[in-house]
């Protein structure tokens, strides 16, 4: 009876020890299967993050814009490429070009002071000019005018009489000019509007006087007739000054530089009385010139 106690014991004994160095065994690959499962779940994780970050790849080619508007469920707008803007097209207004300022014109001239009394009388005009406009109210122009007066026929009825002249007398007074010029606008509407402008410089008069001559001309054909000839001239350089003012219409579109223009101005001319060397001066000239045309 204690013979079979003692078996019985050594045989649990045995079964137990077996029992232990089973589990001891399987500890370290239970170890590296959870190592390889770890390994594989980061594996896995390291790939979806890679496939997400890759996904997203395309964004870094988008503005922070175009992000937000595919957030908020908007059509993306894609910046532009390269040579291209996202800007409009800035108006053909507002290019460098839209600065520069030219005039042209043409009317009549009307003298005054003393040019009125018995030396010029009604005649014309020519102007032309260019400049720049620092703004759309403000600008300088250097401009070139010139006018063209009659001397009236009592004057030159006396001066022909003295001259013991068997033909009667002609004559006009030609007065030219380069001046500088700021010019300020004032508009009224989006296509009308005024403005001011005068300033001086250099001003040339000159004084002709002609009779007429029997010559022959050619031109396609000979004919003879007659023609005035210039007898007598005087001339003087000197300064003066101007002022204008006027009315403009941008009859092509309130958005065009074009401006139809009318204006009226004062002209001084500080040209010398009439002396032994000059006996034609009036002195001081004064006109009124009275001008038609097209600004820009």
């Amino acid at each position: 009876m204690v013979e079979n106690c003692h078996l019985l014991r050594l045989l649990v004994r045995r079964i137990a020890v077996a029992a232990s160095a089973a589990v001891l065994a399987a500890v370290p690959y239970a170890a590296k299967a959870q190592t390889d499962a770890n390994t594989a779940d980061s594996n896995h994780q390291y790939s979806s993050s890679a496939d997400y970050s890759s996904s997203l790849d395309w964004k870094s080619y988008l503005s922070a814009d175009d992000i937000t508007g595919e957030a908020l469920g908007g059509s993306a707008s894609p910046s532009p490429q390269y040579g291209q803007s996202s800007h409009p097209r800035y108006p053909e207004s507002t290019s460098r070009w839209s600065h520069l300022a030219l005039e042209a014109g043409a009317g009549f001239t009307a003298p005054v002071g003393n040019t009125a009394h018995g030396w010029e009388t009604y005649g014309y005009n020519l102007k032309g000019g260019a400049g720049w406009n620092f703004t759309k109210h403000l600008g300088v122009l250097v401009e070139y005018q010139w006018n063209r007066d009659k001397i009236p026929g009592s004057t030159l009825t006396q001066l022909a009489i003295a001259s013991d002249s068997p033909v009667p007398f002609g004559g006009n007074v030609n007065t030219w000019s380069f001046t500088i010029d700021p010019i300020f606008y004032l508009p009224v509407t989006k296509k009308t509007g005024a403005y001011v402008t005068g300033g001086g410089g250099f001003y040339r008069k000159v004084t002709n006087f002609t009779v007429p001559v029997l010559s022959i001309n050619c031109y396609y054909y000979c004919y003879a007739g007659y023609y005035p000839a210039t007898i007598a001239h005087s001339s003087s350089n000197q300064g003066g000054l101007n002022i204008r003012a006027g009315f403009y219409w941008k009859a092509m579109g309130e958005d065009s530089n074009a401006k139809l223009f009318a204006e009226a101005g004062y002209l001084w001319v500080d040209s010398p009385v009439a002396s032994n060397s000059v006996p034609y001066g009036s002195g001081t000239s004064s006109l009124v010139p009275v001008t038609f045309g097209i600004r820009f």
